[in-house]
């Protein structure tokens, strides 16, 4: 019997994740350059030549692996079909969420590409580049919003804010995730962020009501 488009697809698709999760298991242990595309192939159980079919060449998945780790969940955080409405808050801390865990899903593969992006910093750089400009672009824009419907003070930087708040999350996943810390859960440290952010961003008409939780 022959097989349906819709089953076909479906399978590729699930081969395409397979070969995605063998691709993340198989940078964070041996690193980006000394992975090769053999031995993800055989990770993910399938031939190279599959890999290849998928993504071209090595530089095709290492590109497709950076865009899932930085899309973490995008829809639970910033749907691509609607921006942000209502308070800023509470929008803040559903990406917060998505962001953080995702980061902490991927943390191993995370800190290979740090370590990759200093010993080669301009190949590397381009990759994570590449593929955080959409999701990046996608928060500014949730951003531009609040600011129209007065959630947002006028005068600030949102590409330096939105950098700044990624940041502090990334930092500090780093640091929860290495033991480093057990005065506080990293559920608190998330909600935390989200209020400090949220305070600053504020008019300063509405600070005094944003206090921390």
């Amino acid at each position: 019997m022959q097989e349906s488009p819709t089953q076909k697809k479906s399978e590729q698709t699930a081969t395409r994740e397979k070969l995605l999760d063998a691709a993340i298991k198989t940078f964070a242990r041996d690193g980006l350059y000394r992975a090769t595309t053999r031995v993800i192939a055989a990770e993910a159980g399938v031939n190279e030549v599959t890999l290849f079919r998928h993504f071209q060449n090595k530089e095709g998945l290492i590109n497709a692996v950076m865009s899932r780790v930085v899309e973490f969940h995008a829809n639970e955080g910033l749907a691509d079909d609607a921006l942000w409405k209502g308070e800023l808050k509470p929008n803040l801390l559903r990406f917060a969420k998505a962001l953080y865990a995702s980061m902490e899903r991927d943390e191993a593969f995370i800190r290979t590409m740090v370590g990759e992006a200093k010993r080669h910093p301009d190949h590397s750089q381009k990759v994570i580049m590449d593929a955080v400009k959409p999701t990046r672009a996608r928060f500014v824009a949730n951003l531009e919003a609040a600011r129209k419907a007065g959630h947002i003070r006028k005068g600030v930087d949102l590409i330096v804010a939105a950098d700044a708040f990624t940041g502090m999350l990334f930092g500090g996943m780093l640091k929860n995730t290495t033991g480093c810390v057990d005065e506080y859960t990293a559920t608190q440290y998330v909600a935390t962020c989200v209020d400090l952010f949220a305070a600053g961003l504020a008019p300063v008409a509405r600070r005094s009501s944003l206090t921390l939780d």
